[in-house]
């Protein structure tokens, strides 16, 4: 079993488990530590979960969510609380199970925006939550956050050497405070309690690292009025912790807030008896002092301390001790293996466990909501009975996906225009529409091949294994010929070519991308909509996030911005594939016979797909080559926002090819008709009416140079849905000539129009798009008529053909 563990710390308690847990066979690995930056970690961090998921791993463990916190504090707080549930999601969506130790009900120190709801978040996603004494379960319930399963596993021993028990020094009552000086331990509250004890014959050593400053002088502002304190602000080496709990007759641990306390643990493998609040569950009574009520409380179980015997002191050492040494590491490494076993398994009814054993079952309810009969509940109702057509519920997810790429790339587009170069812009977009082009040339027709074949296939493992090395192997060859052979002819392009890093990134960006829509088409082929919306969410906020600290790479960071998004998303679409895809039965088909079998099919569909990607990657390719790379920028702009309408029909007729493989075509038909046009037309007003608008959001530039161009593009969009509904029809009914002749007339006539009217400006461009897309639309009215017409007529001949043989 391989175990993923998030985030490593130096307390020692997760070596010591770890150890245990190899010795049972349990492989164990650290995330988030590929580079030396913290925030680089953290935003590789989906990408690290699908690398390590697709090596084998099974289970993610996480202990303290401290790691999640982006620089910028409470300025960042609310980000970093949408990155920690977007990781969450990724660890669901990649198949993995999710383990929590609770160490503490809420963070030490605020981590997110919202610590509670955080808790509560993390907790709903847990596959099983490790808690080391039961009030902290109770604790998480009250806030609202009560795990599916949960498993009661103690804190186990930390080593440490023998030594004499406490009080047989003969010198004064010696209190020790050991650890880490944070806020919540309240050790300003042992100083203040502790200056309260006049005249007795105490004394107080306060040891340990103190990470905040303005609390160090404080302590030592403190510690100067009485010199029976003894101050050791700084972290105390392993060699000389012994020593100090030697000379220490007494532990305080005055915390504030906590639910789990390794330094108290620590005090007792040492022997030494504690004084601790009361809140703090878990500890033996025989070797433990509680106090309540604040420094008042602590300060009259001090007193009380001080007149402790050697006797007693003895006995509460004993005590110590043996609950140390009570449970060893090798039974709490078995209890944790074994609820990794359970987290494997499907989620059962709200459980709580004793160390392994159940202990009862905790609170919770399943199906609260509204009645069936309440109007509420018949709303409820029809819109889960309408969520389970299949149709209806692919389309809204893709939808949803689209929508939210189509605002991820806006929020890029605007960091790009308003950090970048404006020529630098432009020259991505012909990067982008270049690598778009050569990714689809790469695809053979594959991801058609998928969305038909892929639920069929009787090793659908390795069809898509074959696919995906096919058009990543074809991508790369293309694009390196792409790049030396064709652009020296744009300008600009022999300066791109004599960077060799720029080569490599646009190279592997093309195989990326090629890779990506293969794992996209059988991630719709299977249902997976919802992951390739996770997946590609993930991806997106990667890929802006990236983007302002690469501004001094210039053009090369835009494309590392770029092409990392694209990376991060294809990895986790390749792992939520993979475990969606069922093993074969028999023997494993050869990635060669799968090719022989299923290119022919690719292949018809093939050219195409490759002529229905020329209208929208050459023309801006045609607009840099002729009004140059700033005048490319802007007409991108304004074809980027265009572009989210035209995902309305797509995605339809994605999930409308896709469906029609199982059900009647015509059944649907008319349903996504009526679903296209009652989006797009509102959508279409909107971006027409607030034209200049939007895109002053990228700058005033784009506002003046691209409003015109973009409402022109607009209104192609109604026209456009059209033409997307007559390629699904055709090629869904196998008339794959007629399919390839209606791509290939629209390729002529967008890059014929746009490039004839392209001299007088952008409008003019625009507008040739636009009679392009009209005049497409009437040719495929035709051409739909007269294929089904003969269609039609080869029918009725086979039936007469047929009456006649059965007459003879």
């Amino acid at each position: 079993m391989k175990v993923l563990v998030f985030p490593r710390d130096g307390n020692p308690y997760q070596e010591l488990l770890h150890a245990g847990l190899r010795e049972s066979g349990v492989r164990v690995r650290y995330l988030g530590e590929l580079t030396p930056s913290h925030t680089l970690n953290l935003l590789l961090l989906p990408a690290e979960l699908a690398a390590r998921r697709l090596a084998g791993a099974r289970i993610v463990h996480l202990h303290w969510v401290w790691k999640f916190a982006l620089p910028g504090g409470a300025r960042t707080a609310r980000v970093a609380q949408l990155w920690f549930a977007a990781v969450l999601g990724v660890v669901r969506l990649l198949g993995l199970r999710l383990v929590w130790t609770a160490h503490n009900v809420l963070p030490h120190r605020p981590v997110f925006a919202d610590d509670a709801a955080a808790r509560r978040t993390l907790v709903r996603r847990c596959d099983l939550v490790i808690a080391h004494h039961s009030a902290a379960l109770d604790r998480l319930a009250e806030l609202g956050a009560v795990p599916s399963r949960a498993v009661v596993i103690p804190h186990g021993p930390f080593p440490a050497p023998p030594m004499p028990p406490p009080g047989r020094s003969g010198g004064p009552r010696t209190f020790l405070f050991f650890g880490r000086i944070e806020p919540y331990k309240g050790v300003e509250d042992l100083l203040a309690a502790f200056a309260a004890l006049p005249g007795l014959d105490v004394r107080l050593v306060v040891a340990g690292a103190c990470p905040d400053p303005a609390l160090a002088a404080r302590l030592e502002a403190s510690a100067a009025a009485d010199d029976r304190v003894e101050l050791r602000i700084g972290r105390v080496a392993e060699e000389d912790v012994a020593g100090v709990f030697a000379a220490g007759d007494v532990v305080v641990l005055p915390f504030r807030e906590i639910t789990t306390s390794g330094s108290a643990l620590l005090a007792l493998a040492h022997g030494r008896p504690l004084i601790v609040p009361a809140a703090l569950a878990g500890l033996p009574s025989a070797a433990v002092a509680r106090f309540r009520g604040g420094v008042a409380g602590l300060t009259a179980v001090l007193r009380e301390a001080a007149g402790w015997d050697a006797a007693r002191l003895a006995g509460m050492s004993q005590a110590a001790l043996e609950h140390a040494n009570g449970t060893g590491w090798a039974e709490i490494a078995h209890a944790t293996s074994n609820g990794y076993t359970t987290a494997l398994r499907p989620r059962d009814p709200v459980v709580r466990m004793e160390a392994g054993v159940p202990a009862g079952t905790a609170r919770g309810r399943v199906g609260a909501g509204l009645p069936a009969g309440t109007p509420g509940g018949r709303m409820g109702e029809r819109v889960r009975s309408l969520f389970r057509n299949v149709l209806v519920r692919g389309t809204f997810l893709l939808l949803v996906n689209t929508v939210l790429l189509a605002a991820g790339g806006f929020v890029f587009f605007t960091l790009a225009a308003r950090n970048y170069p404006v020529a630098a812009v432009g020259w991505l977009t012909a990067v982008t529409a270049s690598v778009n082009l050569l990714s689809t040339v790469a695809s053979l027709g594959l991801p058609t091949t998928l969305l038909r074949h892929l639920v069929k296939a009787g090793d659908p493992r390795r069809l898509a294994a074959t696919a995906v090395i096919a058009v990543g192997a074809i991508g790369g060859v293309l694009a390196l010929l792409s790049l030396l052979v064709l652009a020296p002819l744009l300008p600009g392009g022999p300066e791109l070519i004599r960077q060799p890093g720029t080569i490599v990134l646009v190279t592997a960006l093309v195989m990326v991308t090629a890779v990506g829509g293969t794992l996209d088409a059988g991630l719709v082929a299977v249902r997976g909509t919802g992951a390739l919306l996770a997946k590609n969410v993930v991806g997106t906020v990667l890929k802006v996030g990236a983007l302002l600290p690469l501004v001094p790479l210039g053009f090369t960071g835009l494309v590392l911005a770029y092409g990392g998004g694209t990376l991060l998303a294809c990895l986790l679409g390749g792992a939520a594939l993979w475990r969606r895809l069922r093993r074969p039965e028999g023997a494993r088909a050869r990635p060669g016979e799968l090719l022989r079998r299923y290119l022919p099919f690719s292949a018809a569909g093939y050219l195409a797909t490759v002529l229905g990607m020329l209208p929208s990657t050459v023309v801006p390719l045609e607009v840099l080559a002729v009004q140059g790379p700033q005048a490319a920028a802007y007409f991108a702009i304004a074809f980027q926002v265009a572009a989210f309408l035209s995902f309305i029909p797509s995605t339809s007729a994605q999930v409308l090819f896709a469906e029609a493989q199982r059900i009647s075509l015509r059944r649907y038909l008319r349903k996504a008709v009526a679903g296209i046009y009652g989006l797009l037309v509102p959508a279409v007003a909107v971006i027409v009416a607030g034209a200049p608008y939007i895109l002053r959001v990228f700058g005033e530039g784009y506002a003046a140079q691209a409003a015109r161009p973009l409402r022109v593009l607009a209104l192609a969009a109604l026209v456009g849905a059209g033409n997307y509904l007559v390629d699904t029809i055709l090629i869904s009914r196998d008339r794959t000539g007629a399919y390839v002749f209606m791509n290939g007339a629209n390729a002529v006539l967008v890059l014929g129009l746009v490039a004839a009217l392209l001299p007088y400006g952008l409008t003019a461009a625009a507008l040739g798009w636009t009679l392009a897309q009209g005049l497409s639309l009437l040719l495929g009215a035709g051409v739909l008529v007269a294929s089904f017409a003969t269609g039609r007529r080869a029918k009725a001949s086979g039936r007469r053909a047929r009456v006649s043989g059965a007459d003879r």
